[in-house]
């Protein structure tokens, strides 16, 4: 019997698993954790700016033809207007209807 190798995915879920358990039985070591996250939060913020923008431009390079770049571009445009349109319609929509707060 061949055991499956460890995957990201199942690093992720075990320190999500392990983070709910620590909060729920420690609640008060949890809270002392509080700057180990708040350093973690950072330091994902601080990738996410340089690994989009170097994303954009190897898709934008690897592409020989201008005019197809355009179109896509004008594309993706309009998904992200779509979208964002729908999400903060469905985020009124459930504040105005759960009234949180009240």
């Amino acid at each position: 019997m061949t055991r499956a190798p460890n995957s990201l995915t199942r690093y992720i879920f075990l320190g999500m698993a392990a983070g709910l358990l620590v909060g729920w039985l420690w609640p008060e070591f949890a809270l002392n954790l509080k700057p180990l996250s708040t350093v973690f939060i950072r330091l994902i913020k601080s990738l996410i700016a340089p690994l989009i923008f170097s994303t954009l431009v190897v898709g934008i390079a690897g592409h020989g033809n201008l005019r197809q770049v355009g179109r896509m571009g004008l594309k993706a445009l309009v998904y992200f207007e779509i979208l964002t349109t729908l999400a903060l319609i469905v985020g009124l929509v459930a504040v105005n209807t759960v009234r949180p707060g009240v």
